[in-house]
């Protein structure tokens, strides 16, 4: 994705309401085992004030908020927070507001020394070496998850082949450890294997690909892909298998 705002916003906005939640079944599952893997790197979450960057639907944060003192989630897409806070009111939790902002324009003053767990996971909202200083100010203890050169899936691979366009991890954990490299830090780092699968409607699929074409400058090809669909179509539900690989950050 060509990174701006304007893209980001399409991006996040189109998928929000198809977004995993926090509570289901899978997402919950997937987040428990991560959190077990943080508990063993130290990050003991109970009891704490926890800043959750780019929270997204919530998938840590809300969770996270039965354990937890308080809970602050940060992100700047309003979809995905709609999303946030109708679960949030579901499940009655009351102690994890949220706030839409970047947080590369969030003012520093609204969090440093708030927090004792800073959260970033699979989000670009931590790019820069301003906004990994912010996250240092705002907490003790921080947590940065993040793509680390692998994703695999072999219907956008193809897709993407066919629009000029290369399928491939976004920037994440490297570029979050060469800055704290330059910043004379020591992170405690850790790879790990994930996968996850997706079964949607034809149309449905076709207004994601649609949109990753568009925020990547590619002219949509709607027939061609269309017709290759209907490889990975069963059911009337296209699958998709998607294979990462993600680095745990703790410093």
């Amino acid at each position: 994705m060509k990174g701006n705002r304007t893209n980001e916003k399409l991006y996040w906005s189109s998928r929000a309401d198809n977004y995993p939640t926090p509570f289901d079944r899978l997402t919950a599952a997937k987040t428990r085992r991560m959190l077990a893997l943080l508990a063993r790197l130290g990050a003991d979450f109970s009891g704490k004030r926890l800043l959750d960057i780019g929270c997204g639907t919530g998938v840590y944060a809300l969770p996270l908020a039965g354990r937890a003192r308080e809970v602050l989630g940060v992100d700047s897409s309003a979809a995905m927070l709609r999303v946030y806070r109708r679960v949030r009111r579901e499940h009655g939790i009351a102690n994890a507001p949220c706030v839409l902002a970047e947080w590369g324009r969030l003012p520093a003053g609204r969090v440093r020394g708030r927090f004792d767990i800073a959260l970033a996971s699979m989000t670009a909202a931590v790019k820069t070496r301003a906004d990994i200083l912010k996250m240092e100010a705002a907490a003790p203890l921080r947590v940065f998850i993040g793509w680390a050169g692998v994703r695999r899936n072999a219907l956008l691979e193809r897709v993407y082949a066919d629009h000029g366009v290369e399928y491939r991890a976004p920037e994440g954990a490297e570029r979050a450890l060469k800055i704290l490299a330059a910043l004379g830090r020591a992170p405690r780092t850790v790879y790990l294997r994930d996968s996850w699968a997706k079964a949607a409607s034809v149309p449905e699929t076709l207004r994601e690909i649609a949109v990753s074409m568009r925020v990547n400058g590619a002219r949509f090809d709607e027939e061609r892909t269309r017709a290759l669909l209907k490889q990975f179509t069963r059911g009337g539900k296209v699958r998709q298998l998607t294979r990462a690989r993600k680095a745990v950050i703790i410093w």
